[in-house]
């Protein structure tokens, strides 16, 4: 057992820095926008996207990283980029606190029954085109292409 005055026989680790840097929000957005701009092509995948996204930023800040709902949250209204969802339909679930798209929250589509009464019939995104009703909606493919600044497609 070592005394008070002993040192640790251990080596001291060396001093480690970040593994990894988030760019600000404006950054990634000229560099998606330049990258589907420059491209001309579609992305069929979110993670092809940001694949080449982050091989883009790397190029000035080799730890920059960008994840999938961030990246998402980035793209959706972004002019010149168009963000397509397609979707798969489960089950019944219970009602969603936020948009698996973009996460926004939700508000209710409500419908008006023949005896004057309001019934909840699904839910919608207050920023993205994401809806859901009764067998809810799950997004399973992000489609990223490019687009006007209307947000229709080029093509």
């Amino acid at each position: 057992m070592p005394g008070k005055g002993a040192t640790d026989p251990r080596p001291a680790e060396p001093a480690r820095g970040p593994k990894f840097r988030r760019p600000p929000d404006d950054e990634v957005r000229r560099a998606a926008r330049r990258l589907v701009r420059g491209s001309k092509a579609a992305f069929g995948s979110q993670v092809a996207f940001r694949a080449a996204l982050l091989a883009s930023l790397r190029r000035d800040e080799p730890l920059a990283t960008v994840g999938g709902p961030r990246l998402r949250r980035l793209l959706v209204g972004l002019p010149g980029v168009r963000l397509s969802v397609h979707y798969r339909e489960r089950g019944p679930a219970p009602p969603l606190a936020a948009c698996p798209v973009c996460g926004a929250p939700l508000k209710p589509i409500r419908n008006q029954t023949l005896a004057g009464e309001s019934v909840v019939l699904g839910q919608r995104c207050t920023v993205c085109d994401y809806w859901t009703h009764r067998p809810r909606r799950v997004p399973v493919r992000y489609l990223i292409s490019s687009a006007g600044l209307d947000g229709r497609p080029l093509r």
